[in-house]
This record gives C-alpha cells, sequence and structure tokens, in this order.
C-alpha cells in the first residue's frame, strides 16, 4: 500500500451530491479515516489537505481523543461523534463507534 492511500473502505461516490460514507477499522485510526472521507468529498490528495482545503484537523477536534474513544470500528453504534469542519467550505463529520464515517459538505464558510 502507497504511503497516502487508507484502508478505509469507500461506501459513497465523490461524485454525488449527498454524503459520502466511508468505513474505518483497526488498522485505520478514526482519525485518519476523517481526513480521508473529507478528501474524497473534495477530491483532494489526504497529503494536500492542509493547503488545499484550508484547515488540519487538529485546528477543529482532538484527533487523538477520538481514536481513544471511538475506537477500532468493533462497537456496537451507540456512540457518536459528530462536529462541524470549517475551512475554503464547512463539512460535517458524524463518526460511530461501529466504524462508519459520513462526511457532508455544508455550506461556505467564507
Amino acid at each position: 500500500m502507497e504511503p497516502n492511500e487508507s484502508a478505509v473502505r469507500e461506501l459513497g461516490s465523490a461524485e454525488s451530491p449527498g454524503p459520502i460514507v466511508r468505513e474505518y477499522d483497526a488498522e485505520t485510526p478514526v482519525s485518519m479515516a476523517v481526513v480521508h472521507a473529507i478528501c474524497a468529498v473534495t477530491n483532494v490528495d489526504p497529503l494536500e489537505a492542509p493547503t488545499e482545503l484550508g484547515f488540519v484537523l487538529y485546528d477543529h477536534v482532538d484527533p487523538e481523543a477520538h481514536d481513544t474513544l471511538l475506537g477500532d470500528g468493533t462497537g456496537d453504534g451507540e456512540t457518536v461523534v459528530s462536529f462541524d469542519v470549517a475551512g475554503e467550505q464547512t463539512y460535517t463529520v458524524d463518526i460511530s463507534d461501529d466504524g462508519r464515517i459520513e462526511v457532508r459538505r455544508s455550506s461556505a464558510s467564507r
């Protein structure tokens, strides 16, 4: 696997007007999977995300806390974390401890 590839499995489509839904697992921390999911919505390479998207995840949330709270994606789905990430666009992110991440473009923030 290339260094910028993710073990995150895409369930949605970047061309779809709706949200992108992805899954994460024990091989990919949820914080990394969130970055990859946002990049899927925007068609941006994850290595270029800070420059292209205008933000880094830790400016909005504590990635280590998410990794600890949500674990490896094998939970029962009862723990859900939701937050917005604002850069050039605003993205709403919903993460469930059962391994699902949903990202949708909310609105322009600047």
